[in-house]
Protein backbone atom coordinates (compact mmCIF):
# COMPACT_ATOMS: atom_id res chain seq x y z
CA UNK A 1 0.00 0.00 0.00
CA UNK A 2 1.39 3.38 -0.98
CA UNK A 3 1.25 6.40 1.30
CA UNK A 4 -0.36 9.64 0.30
CA UNK A 5 0.40 13.11 1.59
CA UNK A 6 -0.37 13.34 5.30
CA UNK A 7 -1.06 9.61 5.71
CA UNK A 8 0.70 7.57 8.38
CA UNK A 9 1.82 4.08 7.39
CA UNK A 10 3.87 1.84 9.66
CA UNK A 11 4.85 4.73 11.95
CA UNK A 12 6.15 6.82 9.06
CA UNK A 13 4.51 10.21 8.66
CA UNK A 14 4.31 11.14 4.97
CA UNK A 15 4.13 14.90 4.66
CA UNK A 16 4.42 17.24 1.75
CA UNK A 17 8.01 18.25 1.39
CA UNK A 18 8.62 21.80 0.28
CA UNK A 19 11.82 23.75 0.30
CA UNK A 20 12.27 25.36 3.69
CA UNK A 21 12.79 29.12 4.01
CA UNK A 22 16.43 29.13 5.06
CA UNK A 23 17.86 32.49 6.12
CA UNK A 24 21.05 33.88 7.57
CA UNK A 25 20.29 35.90 10.68
CA UNK A 26 23.12 38.10 11.90
CA UNK A 27 22.77 39.21 15.49
CA UNK A 28 24.23 42.41 16.91
CA UNK A 29 26.56 40.16 18.92
CA UNK A 30 28.20 39.20 15.60
CA UNK A 31 26.85 35.65 15.52
CA UNK A 32 25.51 34.48 12.17
CA UNK A 33 22.80 31.85 12.43
CA UNK A 34 21.50 29.78 9.54
CA UNK A 35 18.11 28.19 9.93
CA UNK A 36 14.44 28.22 9.05
CA UNK A 37 13.46 31.75 10.04
CA UNK A 38 9.96 33.14 10.53
CA UNK A 39 10.42 36.88 9.95
CA UNK A 40 7.04 37.82 11.43
CA UNK A 41 7.45 35.87 14.69
CA UNK A 42 11.27 36.27 14.87
CA UNK A 43 11.66 32.54 15.48
CA UNK A 44 14.47 30.41 14.10
CA UNK A 45 14.22 26.64 13.85
CA UNK A 46 17.23 24.29 13.82
CA UNK A 47 19.77 27.13 13.86
CA UNK A 48 23.40 26.36 13.03
CA UNK A 49 26.60 28.34 12.71
CA UNK A 50 29.14 27.83 9.94
CA UNK A 51 32.57 26.60 10.94
CA UNK A 52 35.39 26.85 8.36
CA UNK A 53 37.05 23.44 8.02
CA UNK A 54 39.65 24.41 5.41
CA UNK A 55 39.96 26.72 2.41
CA UNK A 56 37.21 25.00 0.43
CA UNK A 57 34.95 23.45 3.08
CA UNK A 58 32.64 24.55 5.84
CA UNK A 59 30.75 22.56 8.46
CA UNK A 60 27.58 23.31 10.37
CA UNK A 61 27.53 23.26 14.14
CA UNK A 62 24.27 23.52 16.07
CA UNK A 63 23.77 26.85 17.82
CA UNK A 64 23.34 26.24 21.55
CA UNK A 65 24.21 22.55 21.07
CA UNK A 66 23.31 21.55 24.63
CA UNK A 67 19.77 22.94 24.48
CA UNK A 68 16.83 20.57 24.13
CA UNK A 69 14.94 23.19 22.10
CA UNK A 70 15.00 23.14 18.32
CA UNK A 71 13.23 26.49 17.88
CA UNK A 72 14.28 29.78 19.45
CA UNK A 73 12.53 33.10 19.88
CA UNK A 74 14.86 35.97 18.96
CA UNK A 75 14.32 39.53 20.11
CA UNK A 76 13.86 41.89 17.20
CA UNK A 77 16.27 44.40 18.74
CA UNK A 78 19.04 41.76 18.71
CA UNK A 79 18.72 41.11 14.95
CA UNK A 80 21.09 43.15 12.78
CA UNK A 81 20.55 41.63 9.31
CA UNK A 82 18.42 38.94 7.66
CA UNK A 83 19.78 37.57 4.38
CA UNK A 84 19.15 34.78 1.90
CA UNK A 85 22.06 32.32 1.79
CA UNK A 86 23.66 31.13 -1.43
CA UNK A 87 22.16 28.08 -3.13
CA UNK A 88 25.14 26.01 -1.99
CA UNK A 89 24.56 26.87 1.68
CA UNK A 90 20.79 26.40 1.34
CA UNK A 91 21.26 22.99 -0.30
CA UNK A 92 23.69 21.83 2.37
CA UNK A 93 21.35 23.02 5.12
CA UNK A 94 18.38 21.25 3.49
CA UNK A 95 20.42 18.06 3.18
CA UNK A 96 21.40 18.15 6.85
CA UNK A 97 18.43 19.72 8.64
CA UNK A 98 15.63 20.61 6.27
CA UNK A 99 13.38 19.06 3.73
CA UNK A 100 16.16 17.28 1.86
CA UNK A 101 15.09 19.09 -1.30
CA UNK A 102 18.06 20.43 -3.22
CA UNK A 103 17.64 23.43 -5.52
CA UNK A 104 19.27 23.12 -8.97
Amino acid sequence: RQGSVGEIIENVDFKETQPVDVKIVRLFSGEELIGVFDEEAHKIKNPVVMIPVNKDKIAFQPWLPYAEDKEFQLKEEHISVIATPSKTITNEYNRAFGSGIVMP
